[in-house]
Formats: structure tokens, C-alpha cells, sequence
């Protein structure tokens, strides 16, 4: 029996799991796109030894899950609307509001040791996930967590009020 057959022979139980994170109507379809998932990646050893591992599918098919949920909060806005919106001053503030705070993170991110800068640039820009960054670095995991987490912080710390102005439409405070 191949790996995707074993993997497939508790699809009913799969579904249920699907249905279990609320989603009725789509859950065939959900665990039909993990499977496909699971051998595009080739992580299919991860999911089958002697037994199937159910933790790795049940993170699996929550993973593919979250990820159907983010696609449909995604709206999508016709060119022909963008073009029917008029420039005013008030625009005008948002945006120089929203670039004085993006140089503030800048210089906040600048003032961090190497270390903390090129982690958060890895996990930023190249939007990788802390656990991608673990295995690809070799550092420990929790390491990489606190870091992130105290960058955060940081930021938060040095644009945290200006941000709460911003999303209160407050520019002149910035």
C-alpha cells in the first residue's frame, strides 16, 4: 500500500477533524487539499511510520484550514473603483502620519545589536515561520521565540501611542 493510501484510509476521520474546527460544508475539500499539501512539501514521512501520527495531521489540517479561512477574508477592489477616488488633505496626513511612523520602527530596529536585527529581519521580510527559522539556523526554538516577543515589544514601546493615534485618525499627534 502506498503512503498516501495508508494516509487516506482514516479520511473519515479526517473530515471529522475538519468539521470539528467548524468547517461542514468544505471539510472534503480541506482534507483533499492536505493530502495534496503533504505531497507537494514531501512530508509525508513525518505523517506515516508504522501508524499514521495524528498530531502531525491534526496541525496539518488545522494548517490548511486557517489558511482557507485567511483566503476568504481577502477582498478583492476593481481597478475602476481605485480610479474614482478623489486626493484630499486629510489622505494627505495619513500617509506622511503612516511614513513618520514606519522611519520611527526603522530607527528603533537600528538601534537593536545584530543579533536582533537580523532575526527580526528574517522573520519579517523573509516571512518565514520562528519554527522555519529554527530548523534552518539551528537555534533553539524558545531563543527565538523570547526574541522576537522583546522585539516586539520594543517597537511597541517606541511607537505604540503614535500607532493608537494613527488608527484614531489623530495625525496632527503624530
Amino acid at each position: 500500500m502506498d503512503k498516501i493510501t495508508f494516509l487516506a484510509k482514516h479520511h473519515k476521520e479526517w473530515v471529522s477533524v475538519v468539521k470539528s474546527f467548524g468547517e461542514c460544508f468544505l471539510a472534503e475539500d480541506i482534507v483533499q487539499e492536505t493530502y495534496l499539501r503533504i505531497i507537494r512539501l514531501n512530508h509525508i514521512e513525518k505523517f506515516v511510520d508504522e501508524d499514521i501520527n495524528r498530531g502531525y495531521m491534526w496541525l496539518a489540517l488545522r494548517s490548511v484550514y486557517i489558511d482557507h479561512i485567511r483566503k476568504d477574508n481577502v477582498s478583492e477592489i476593481s481597478l475602476n473603483d481605485v480610479y474614482d477616488l478623489s486626493y484630499n488633505e486629510s489622505i494627505q496626513g495619513k500617509h506622511e502620519s503612516f511614513e513618520i511612523i514606519i522611519n520611527k520602527i526603522d530607527e528603533e530596529i537600528q538601534s537593536w545589536d545584530w543579533y536582533d536585527q537580523k532575526l527580526w529581519k528574517i522573520y519579517k521580510d523573509e516571512q518565514k515561520s520562528m519554527r522555519q527559522i529554527s530548523q534552518e539556523t539551528g537555534i533553539s526554538l524558545k531563543s527565538i521565540f523570547l526574541t522576537l516577543k522583546s522585539c516586539k515589544e520594543r517597537i511597541h514601546e517606541a511607537v505604540g501611542e503614535d500607532y493608537t493615534d494613527y488608527l484614531n485618525e489623530q495625525f496632527e499627534l503624530i
